[in-house]
C-alpha cells in the first residue's frame, strides 16, 4: 500500500552548525524517504540509501550531475554501467593502494614542511588554512607532475569552481568566479596538450594518456576527470583533516591511543569519515517509478541519497553519533559501482597528516570553537584555531 511521503525538514533551520547529532536525528524522524516542496526526494535510512546506490538501472547518475553545469563529460561519476565499468577499469589501477603508496614518502615530506610552518608561526594557528586546505591541492599537483608553486592558484580555481557548482550555497556566483574557472579550464587544456606531445612521463596524466587497455581517452574525458578530481577530491580531504584534528584536540586520551596504536588510528579515521561525512548527499535521477519504504517515487524524479544520514542511522550503527572503536561499512565513500575512486588516496592523505601531526605536535587543544561551513555541498570547517604546546 502506497503511503504519503513526509516532507523533508527545512535544512536551513536545522542546527547543523552547533549540534549536528540533533540535526541528523530531526532528519531521521522524517522516515526513510521524504520529499521537498519542489518534488525532490531524499533517501535517508541506511537500507534505502544502500539499495538505491547499488540500483543504477533505476537510480541513475546520468543526468543527475547536470546541475554542476560542466561543459565536459564527468567521468566516471556521471556515467552508469556498463559504460561506467570501462572508465573504472582504466582508472582503478592508477588509484589502487599500491599505486598510491608509491607517493607516500614525498607526501609525508610535504606534510612535514607544512607543519614546520605551523610550528614556526606561533602557538595558535588556523589548521584549516595552514594545512587542511593546502595539502590536498599539493597532492593533486604532485600526482599530475605539476609544480607546487601553482598551489595557491589551484586553490583559487577550486574555490571558483565550487562557487559555480554548489547548489547548496546561499550566495550566487559572480562574474569573477566565471573568469577564474575559465582560467582553470585553460590551464588543464594546455596541460593535456603538452602531455600528449611530450615523451611518456611517470605522472598520472601521462600514464592515462599512454594507457590503451580499454581504448584511448579523449581530451574532453580527461578534462572531465580533472574537473571531478578537483571538485570531489580536494575539499573532501580538507573536511576530513579538519574534523579529525578537531576531535583529537578535544580528547587527550584519544590522541594517545591514536598515536600509539596503528589499528586504533585506522579505526579513528574511518569513524571520523562516518560521523562527519564530507559529502552529505549525492544526486540521482530515477529512470522508472520505484517504491521506497511504501512511497512511490515517480520516473524522472531528482533524488538525493543522504550518505550523511545513512552514516548516523541507529539501525545500522550502535550509538551512531559517537566515534566508536571498531566499525565497518560507513557510507562516506558511497556504495555500489560509484564507490569513491579516490578512497585509497584520501585515506593515505588523512593518515599522513594524523601521523605526522601527532608525532610532531603531541599536545594541542582548541583555541576557539570550530567554524562549520553550512549550507554547503561539502561538509567541512571554515576555520579551526588550535593552540599547540611546543
Amino acid at each position: 500500500m502506497t503511503r504519503t511521503c513526509p516532507a523533508i525538514p527545512n535544512q536551513a533551520t536545522l542546527p547543523l552548525l552547533d549540534d549536528r547529532s540533533a540535526a541528523w536525528k530531526i532528519i531521521h524522524d522524517a522516515g526513510d524517504v521524504a520529499v521537498s516542496e519542489d518534488g525532490t526526494y531524499f533517501l535517508i535510512g541506511a537500507d534505502a540509501v544502500e539499495s538505491a546506490a547499488k540500483n543504477t538501472e533505476v537510480f541513475s547518475s546520468e543526468g543527475a550531475f547536470a546541475l554542476l553545469g560542466s561543459p565536459f563529460p564527468l567521468v566516471p561519476i556521471a556515467v552508469d554501467p556498463p559504460e561506467h565499468s570501462r572508465y573504472r577499469r582504466v582508472l582503478n589501477k592508477f588509484f589502487s593502494p599500491r599505486s598510491m603508496a608509491e607517493h607516500e614518502d614525498e607526501l609525508r615530506r610535504q606534510v612535514d614542511e607544512l607543519i614546520d610552518g605551523i610550528m614556526a608561526s606561533g602557538p595558535v594557528c588556523d589548521v584549516v588554512s595552514a594545512l587542511a586546505v593546502p595539502f590536498p591541492s599539493q597532492v593533486f599537483l604532485t600526482l599530475f607532475g605539476l609544480p607546487l608553486k601553482d598551489r595557491d592558484r589551484l586553490i583559487g580555481w577550486k574555490n571558483a569552481i565550487i562557487e559555480l557548482t554548489d547548489t547548496h550555497a546561499v550566495a550566487e556566483s559572480t562574474p569573477e568566479s566565471l573568469l577564474v574557472a575559465g582560467e582553470l579550464l585553460s590551464y588543464l587544456a594546455d596541460l593535456i596538450k603538452q602531455r600528449r606531445v611530450a615523451a611518456r612521463g611517470v605522472d598520472l596524466l601521462s600514464q592515462l594518456l599512454a594507457d590503451r587497455d580499454e581504448g584511448a581517452i579523449t581530451d574532453d574525458e580527461l578534462m572531465g576527470m580533472c574537473f571531478i578530481f578537483i571538485l570531489a577530491g580536494l575539499d573532501t580531504v580538507t573536511s576530513a583533516v579538519g574534523f579529525a584534528l578537531s576531535a583529537l584536540a578535544q580528547d587527550a586520551d584519544l590522541r594517545n591511543k591514536v598515536r600509539s596504536d596503528a589499528a586504533v588510528a585506522a579505526a579513528f579515521m574511518e569513524e571520523i569519515l562516518r560521523v562527519e561525512s564530507p559529502v552529505p548527499s549525492v544526486p540521482r535521477v530515477t529512470t522508472a517509478a520505484v517504491d521506497v519504504d511504501g512511497v512511490t517515487i515517480p520516473a524522472g524524479a531528482t533524488c538525493w541519497l543522504m550518505m550523511g544520514a545513512a552514516n548516523r542511522d541507529a539501525r545500522r550503527f550502535e550509538d551512531p553519533h559517537l566515534i566508536g572503536e571498531r566499525r565497518t561499512g560507513h557510507f562516506a565513500f558511497g556504495r555500489g559501482p560509484h564507490r569513491c575512486l579516490g578512497s585509497h588516496l584520501a585515506l593515505l592523505e588523512l593518515r599522513l597528516v594524523i601521523e605526522q601531526w601527532l608525532t610532531r605536535i603531541p599536545d594541542f587543544a582548541l583555541e576557539s570553537p570550530p567554524e562549520v561551513i553550512w549550507p554547503s555541498a561539502t561538509h567541512g570547517l571554515r576555520r579551526l584555531e588550535i593552540r599547540i604546546d611546543v
